[in-house]
């Protein structure tokens, strides 16, 4: 029995980490939507949501300890919509 409660609390710790630092990054996109600092707002945003989806795909989604099926899948997933993004903009743009 207290190895399982170890291993909640364990469990607990981890995910108010990373939902700390999820939080963290979200204020500071918010802070930095307020500071005028031309193209590189769009450029910090993104690169800010890139690391907010690295971490949820990487330690809530548990992707780092998980079989190489299901990497696989989480990968082509991408894949699929990035190819979909890609579409959508070859039209919007030459219309």
């Amino acid at each position: 029995m207290t190895l399982r409660r170890a291993t909640a609390a364990h469990l607990w710790r981890k995910n108010i980490v990373i939902w700390a630092a999820l939080l963290a990054l979200l204020l500071l996109s918010l802070g930095l939507a307020y500071v005028p600092m031309g193209r590189l707002t769009t450029a910090a945003g993104i690169i800010i949501a890139a690391v907010k989806s690295t971490l949820v795909l990487l330690l809530f989604m548990e992707l780092v300890t998980s079989k190489s099926l299901v990497r696989l899948a989480a990968i082509s997933g991408l894949v699929f919509v990035i190819a979909m993004f890609t579409l959508t903009l070859s039209d919007v743009l030459t219309r």
